[in-house]
C-alpha cells in the first residue's frame, strides 16, 4: 500500500512538473509572438481603423501598404543596404574571428588567455563610447558617408562575441586530426579552410546568427554615420519616415514587417545548427 502510494505521488509530481512546464513555454510562446501577430494585422489597417480597434482584424484588408511603405519608406534603397552592410560585416568578422579562435587555441595558456580576454573585454564596450572617435577616424580616411563607414565598425564589434564563441570549439579540435594533415604536406591555409572550418561549422553559423540580427536591426551606427539618403539601412529608414508620416501606422507596421522577415526566415532555416553551435560551445569550453 506503502508503495502504490509512493508511485502515485510520484506520477502526480511528474505530471504537475510536465504541466507547469508546458504553461511556461505557451505563457513565453504567446509572450513572444503576441508583439508578432499584433505587428503583421495592424501593417494591414488604416489609420482610423488602427484607432478605433488596434487589437482586432481589420474589416478591410489594406495590401497596398505594402507598396506604399515600399516607395515611400525608400524600402527599395535602404533594403539593399542594409543586406549589402550585414552580408559583408557578418562574413568578414565570422572569418576573422575563426582564425583568431583557431590561433588562440593553439597558443600557450597564459598568453591565449590574455588575448581571450582582451577580445571578449569588448563586449563591455558601449557604442556610445567610441562613436566620437570613430567619427573621426572614418572621416580622415575619407570613408565617411559610405557603406564601408558602417562595414567597419560592425566587423570590429562583431569580433568579441566570435571569440568568445568560438574559442572553446577550436580548442576542442582534434589535435592528432591536425598533425596527421600536417605530416602530410597539407599548409597551415589548407588545414585552416578543409579541416577546422567544417569541423567548427555549427559554431560559425551561431556567430553568425547572432551578430547578424544586431547588425540588421541597429539603429544607432547608421543614424551618426550614414548620414546620406542613399546609404541609410532600413532602421534608419523606418524611423525618419515615422516622422514625416506619424499618423500612418499602417504604412510604419508594414516596414517592420519587412525588415522583420529576413530575420525570422534565416533563424528558421539555420535553427538546428545554432542550437548545437550554442550546445558545443557551453560544454566543450
Amino acid at each position: 500500500m506503502s508503495a502504490q502510494l509512493q508511485r502515485s505521488q510520484s506520477n502526480f509530481g511528474l505530471f504537475m512538473g510536465k504541466t507547469a512546464r508546458t504553461a511556461v513555454l505557451v505563457i513565453a510562446s504567446i509572450w513572444v509572438l503576441g508583439p508578432i501577430l499584433f505587428m503583421v494585422i495592424a501593417s494591414f489597417k488604416s489609420v482610423p481603423e488602427f484607432f478605433i480597434n488596434p487589437f482586432g482584424l481589420p474589416k478591410e484588408w489594406k495590401i497596398e501598404n505594402y507598396s506604399r511603405a515600399w516607395t515611400d519608406a525608400s524600402l527599395s534603397l535602404t533594403l539593399p543596404n542594409t543586406i549589402i552592410v550585414t552580408t559583408l560585416a557578418v562574413l568578414i568578422s565570422t572569418v576573422l574571428a575563426t582564425m583568431i579562435a583557431y590561433g588562440l587555441s593553439r597558443k600557450e595558456k597564459k598568453l591565449a588567455m590574455g588575448l581571450y580576454t582582451l577580445f571578449v573585454a569588448g563586449l563591455l564596450v558601449p557604442v556610445h563610447a567610441i562613436i566620437l572617435p570613430l567619427f573621426i577616424v572614418l572621416k580622415a580616411v575619407g570613408l565617411f558617408g559610405t557603406l564601408f563607414a558602417l562595414i567597419v565598425p560592425y566587423v570590429a564589434m562583431g569580433l568579441p562575441l566570435g571569440v568568445l564563441v568560438l574559442t572553446p570549439i577550436a580548442a576542442a579540435l582534434p589535435r592528432d586530426l591536425i598533425s596527421a594533415a600536417r605530416m602530410d604536406g597539407a599548409t597551415e591555409w589548407q588545414i585552416f579552410w578543409r579541416i577546422v572550418v567544417p569541423l567548427m561549422k555549427p559554431g560559425l553559423i551561431s556567430v553568425a546568427i547572432l551578430n547578424g540580427v544586431w547588425m540588421w536591426n541597429e539603429f544607432f551606427i547608421p543614424l551618426i554615420l550614414a548620414f546620406k539618403p542613399e546609404v541609410q539601412t532600413m532602421p534608419v529608414g523606418i524611423v525618419s519616415f515615422i516622422g514625416a508620416y506619424s499618423t500612418e501606422w499602417g504604412l510604419v507596421f508594414s516596414s517592420v514587417v519587412v525588415s522583420t522577415l529576413p530575420v525570422v526566415i534565416a533563424y528558421l532555416l539555420m535553427t538546428r545548427q545554432f542550437q548545437s553551435g550554442l550546445t558545443a560551445g557551453a560544454v566543450k569550453g
